[in-house]
């Protein structure tokens, strides 16, 4: 029983990690499967250390007119 809730949770923090990396080159299903491999907390600190995809970032550039 302790053991399913542990993979609940291991699930659920690689979900989470999934979700800030939506916004990188890999995606959300690509950091969600390398935090399944590699621990979420290895994947966060990977997703801090670079930076956001550059489609994401020129959609965030003021607009000159």
């Amino acid at each position: 029983m302790t053991v399913a809730i542990a993979v609940i949770i291991y699930i659920v923090f690689c979900i989470l990690t999934g979700l800030c990396g939506s916004q990188r080159r890999m995606g959300f299903f690509g950091t969600f499967i390398m935090s399944l491999f590699i621990t979420p907390i290895v994947m966060i600190i990977v997703l801090k250390l670079t930076a956001p995809s550059e489609r994401v970032e020129w959609r965030h550039r003021p607009q000159s007119d």
